[in-house]
């Protein structure tokens, strides 16, 4: 147990598995195995030594401080990639309910390990994070595999200066409120069957569906899972507010579905 007047700073990674509740007794004793195999595969192609992480399992969902030596770069970029590929190769399956898809969350912050799990803000804003509606129903309007969400620190430091390829507009900003936390979370989609719908570079406006095809002389089409439009629709379907990317951006949604 770490000294109460001395936390340090680390990286908090937590991860869920979507409606993991609706499986059967023993598709969830596979789910554990599957979870447990992708985390730690994911962690070693990532250079990141899962032995050294804190881990606090919750049966589907897991909650890991990395040691201090693990770079947050390669954390956001290099690791949640890594996910999205192991669960490319885990999800060939007929039947598309016995998916495997994940929630993400990460932040970094001060930790304290107590006799009893972990204190203190960091760990309690990652799982706010983790657990927010906005979150949920926004890998459950689409066909991702992966649902990512930073904390608008991390997105700061690491998302917005581009490091390991990382791209500030491949996030949707959104307000998230969670019993008594309130904070802005960066949400990315990734994997899954269908293609993730390009955003607009920051530097000219989104137009909606109806506007491009019509400036492009193309009939207009519906939006593609995974888009900023999902994740949108989904702040506005629970109360939490989205944000434009960009300076001077005015973004046309449409509608998502709950979960």
């Amino acid at each position: 147990m770490s000294d109460p007047d001395t936390p340090v700073r680390r990286t908090v990674v937590a991860v869920d598995v979507h409606q993991y509740s609706s499986a059967r007794s023993l598709q969830q004793v596979d789910i554990q195995e599957t979870l447990i195999d992708v985390l730690d595969t994911a962690a070693t192609l990532s250079g990141l030594a899962r032995s050294g992480w804190y881990k606090q399992a919750q049966g589907d969902a897991e909650v890991a401080v990395l040691p201090a030596d693990a770079p947050e770069p390669v954390v956001v970029a290099d690791l949640v990639q890594e996910l999205t590929n192991r669960l490319a190769r885990v999800n060939h399956v007929q039947d598309p309910t016995l998916r495997l898809r994940l929630r993400v969350a990460i932040h970094s912050g001060m930790v304290h390990f107590g006799r009893n799990g972990l204190p203190g803000p960091a760990a309690v804003q990652t799982c706010r994070l983790l657990d927010s509606s906005v979150l949920k129903r926004a890998l459950a309007s689409s066909d991702a595999d992966l649902a990512l969400i930073v904390s608008d620190g991390l997105f700061r430091d690491i998302v917005e200066p581009g490091y390991r390829g990382l791209r500030a507009v491949d996030f949707t900003p959104v307000e998230v409120r969670l019993k008594e936390f309130t904070g802005t979370g960066h949400i990315r989609l990734l994997g899954g069957p269908g293609a993730r719908t390009p955003v607009a570079p920051a530097d000219r406006p989104v137009r909606s569906g109806d506007e491009a095809a019509s400036a492009e002389g193309r009939e207009p089409r519906a939006s593609l899972p995974g888009s900023q439009r999902e994740i949108h629709a989904a702040a506005v379907a629970t109360g939490e507010q989205g944000v434009a990317i960009g300076r001077d951006q005015h973004n046309h949604y449409g509608s998502g579905s709950g979960r």
